[in-house]
């Protein structure tokens, strides 16, 4: 019989859970891109739900992950501050640990 091995990841603030796999994600796109909007568009959801995203783990840590700027002619942009690139690193630093370590036991 073969079973596949799946498991799900979070990071957890004062017992609240403040990000997982599709937040670290969005971090991870919106620090590649440097838009929110083009983040949301590659992962296929609203820049609207994006935003609220953002908005819930700030208000659940107290501190901002993203800072935005408009741009006069441009369209603006976004970029990680350093508690989100922090935030981003963690998760997908346990990510890969809990990854390799899966792979190392198949044998």
């Amino acid at each position: 019989m073969r079973v596949n091995v799946r498991f799900k990841l979070w990071l957890e603030y004062n017992g609240k859970p403040i990000i997982g796999y599709g937040g670290a994600n969005l971090l991870r796109l919106i620090d590649e891109y440097g838009s929110i909007s083009r983040a949301a568009e590659s992962l296929g959801i609203s820049y609207k739900f994006a935003w609220n995203y953002i908005k819930k783990i700030e208000d659940r840590l107290g501190l901002k992950i993203v800072e935005t700027h408009r741009g006069g002619t441009s369209r603006g942009g976004a970029r990680l501050t350093d508690v989100g690139r922090e935030l981003m690193e963690t998760y997908f630093h346990y990510y890969n640990l809990v990854n390799e370590a899966l792979r190392e036991g198949r044998g």
